[in-house]
C-alpha cells in the first residue's frame, strides 16, 4: 500500500471510474442491468467534483497504490433523520475490483474510523444493499451491526432494499 490522502477536485475523474466498476463487480448480480448502465463515469465525475469542491458535507479519503487511486471512503454527519448527535455516516467505501482482497477496504474503514473518532462521533451509521453479502460481512467482521431500525428507511434514491449498519466509534 502506498497511503492514504485526502482527496482533492482532482481526483474525482479516478474516483468516478472505480464507482461505476465497483457497481458493476459487486452488485450486477442482484440489480437491474439497465439500472447500472445509467451509472455512468462522466455523470459521476460531474457529482464527485461537486462533492470534492466542497459541495457535501464530510470527508472523502483516497488510497494510493503504486501512483494511482486504488479505492476511496467517505464520510461525515449522519444524514439520517433518525441520527442522534453524535452519530456519523460512512457514505461511501468502494475498492477498485482489480485491488479487492488485499487489504485496502480494511485500511480504508479502519482509516474512516479513525477519522470519525476525531471529528467527535460516537457512533456512526451505513448503508448497504440487503442483498450485498460480500460487503455486509466485511463490515461485520469490523464491528458493524444490523440495525433494525434501518429497514424499510433507505432514500428514495436506492435501486433495491437496503439494510442500515450501527456501529460505536472509539476516541
Amino acid at each position: 500500500m502506498s497511503g492514504l490522502r485526502r482527496a482533492g477536485v482532482t481526483d474525482a475523474a479516478a474516483i468516478a471510474e472505480i464507482d461505476v466498476r465497483a457497481w458493476w463487480h459487486g452488485y450486477r448480480s442482484f440489480l437491474d442491468e439497465q439500472r447500472l448502465s445509467e451509472r455512468i463515469v462522466e455523470d459521476q465525475t460531474l457529482h464527485w467534483s461537486e462533492r470534492l469542491r466542497g459541495g457535501g458535507l464530510g470527508e472523502t479519503w483516497a488510497l494510493e497504490v503504486a501512483g494511482r487511486i486504488a479505492g476511496y471512503s467517505s464520510f461525515g454527519p449522519g444524514g439520517d433523520p433518525d441520527a442522534k448527535a453524535g452519530t456519523g455516516e460512512l457514505l461511501a467505501l468502494y475498492v477498485d475490483p482489480p485491488a479487492q482482497g488485499g487489504g485496502a477496504g480494511t485500511l480504508l474503514l479502519e482509516h474512516a474510523h479513525g477519522r470519525l473518532a476525531e471529528l467527535g462521533f460516537d457512533a456512526a451509521t451505513l448503508w448497504t444493499f440487503e442483498a450485498n453479502g460480500l460487503a455486509r460481512a466485511f463490515y461485520e467482521r469490523h464491528g458493524w451491526v444490523l440495525d433494525p431500525c434501518g429497514a424499510g428507511n433507505e432514500r428514495c434514491e436506492w435501486w433495491a432494499p437496503a439494510v442500515r449498519y450501527r456501529r460505536t466509534i472509539a476516541s
